[in-house]
């Protein structure tokens, strides 16, 4: 059984190597360098300045905690902590930071190995391996912990941006001076979406529909601006990506698959940042069309829904559509002919077939139809007006 190590040699240790700390901490650096090129491309300022002091920092928290024979207390990992938040704000993958600290203990480690000439010495650096592990297991949770609060408070600043600038976009709200503090390009026009998703049933659950938006959001692209609620929200797309016109296709079936309930968006594009107003009221009547006539998990342009989206206008052709239907209200059997005829592409078999019913029986019907309102749904062109009427009905029953 191995005997405890001596705190006194430990100590003598500590103090001996702290004497050689200047040139053990230049090698840690040259062994960070040859191992991450990514540091190597930092600014001047950190690799002559912020890195020696960041690795000099750390042989003395070490050198004391193995002076003391412990580990490192939290309150001693604060200026290691802001070192690892300066490189979460310059972008440096968190598994790069961590891989840091391993390389320059195994530079730190061959260094003093090289310094280790007698007996004694070599038995005090095998005594003090254990506090090198523990060194680096309470180091590296608490500089891997304060990089993800950093990014994480970095994102929502970001996220929280591009809200605020979707909003004001789609509100016509100034917004420049809230775009160039952020850093975000008006220039160019949008692609605007607006997007629906149902309300869950119980067999969908109760899903993180905000969180699975989200992350659905982030996957499209990291300029994509939006406004997001539990219903539905808007992206706007900036102008010159238009490869991410099927992005958005996948981005509302993913939506759908991960809420698990139908999700239909509209779509439409502004020219520019004052065009986004008007397209997203284009777009917004879109999908709530899509949406209340029950169509399925799409996104939806004005080419899929232009009678729709007319028919949802107020005016004279409307009102009057409206009425044409007035003397079938009360027969339903009668609305339910001219819907499968209709449905059926004004194939009678297939109709017939539909309302299992026999076809001279759907032909009574639809003669009944032209006696009651003096419009023959036989004609082509009566039977068009009666498809835009029962198309204005829909959208008159779902205001």
């Amino acid at each position: 059984m191995t005997a405890a190590p001596d705190p006194t040699a430990l100590a003598d240790f500590s103090d001996s190597l702290r004497a050689a700390l200047p040139e053990v901490a230049r090698d840690v650096l040259s062994g960070v360098f040859g191992e991450v090129p990514s540091y190597r491309e930092l600014s001047a300022d950190s690799t002559g300045r912020d890195l020696p002091l960041a690795a000099e920092a750390n042989l003395r928290l070490f050198l004391r905690s193995l002076a003391e024979g412990r580990a490192p207390r939290g309150d001693e990992l604060t200026e290691l902590i802001d070192i690892a938040v300066r490189r979460a704000r310059a972008g440096i993958p968190l598994d790069t930071v961590l891989s840091v600290y391993h390389h320059g203990a195994i530079a730190a480690w061959n260094s003093v190995s090289a310094m280790a000439t007698t007996p004694e010495q070599r038995e005090q650096l095998l005594a003090a391996v254990p506090y090198v592990l523990g060194y680096l297991g309470a180091v590296t949770p608490g500089v891997a912990g304060a990089y993800l609060r950093e990014r994480q408070d970095l994102h929502w600043e970001q996220r929280e941006a591009r809200r605020a600038v979707a909003q004001a976009l789609v509100h016509g709200n100034p917004v420049d001076l809230l775009a160039e503090r952020f850093g975000i390009s008006l220039d160019g026009g949008f692609d605007v979406l607006v997007f629906r998703v149902a309300e869950q049933d119980s067999i969908g659950g109760n899903r993180p529909v905000l969180r699975i938006v989200q992350t659905e959001i982030d996957a499209v692209s990291s300029r994509v601006l939006s406004s997001v609620e539990r219903g539905g929200g808007v992206l706007l797309v900036p102008g010159g990506e238009g490869e991410l016109g099927t992005a958005l296709d996948v981005f509302v079936n993913r939506v759908a698959q991960g809420t698990g309930v139908r999700t239909v968006a509209g779509f439409a594009t502004a020219a520019s940042a004052d065009d986004v107003p008007a397209a997203a009221e284009e777009a917004g009547e879109i999908a709530r069309l899509a949406y209340q006539l029950r169509r399925p998990t799409a996104v939806y342009r004005m080419a899929d829904l232009a009678l729709q989206y007319q028919l949802a206008r107020p005016g004279p052709a409307r009102s009057w559509l409206l009425t044409l239907l007035d003397p079938l209200r009360d027969q339903p059997h009668l609305l339910e002919a001219l819907r499968a005829l209709i449905a059926n592409d004004y194939n009678r078999q297939q109709a017939a077939a539909a309302l299992v019913v026999h076809r001279n029986t759907l032909n009574y019907r639809l003669n009944r139809i032209g006696k009651v309102t003096g419009y023959d749904p036989n004609r082509p062109d009566h039977a068009q007006l009666f498809a835009a009427a029962l198309t204005a009905s829909d959208i008159d029953a779902m205001e």
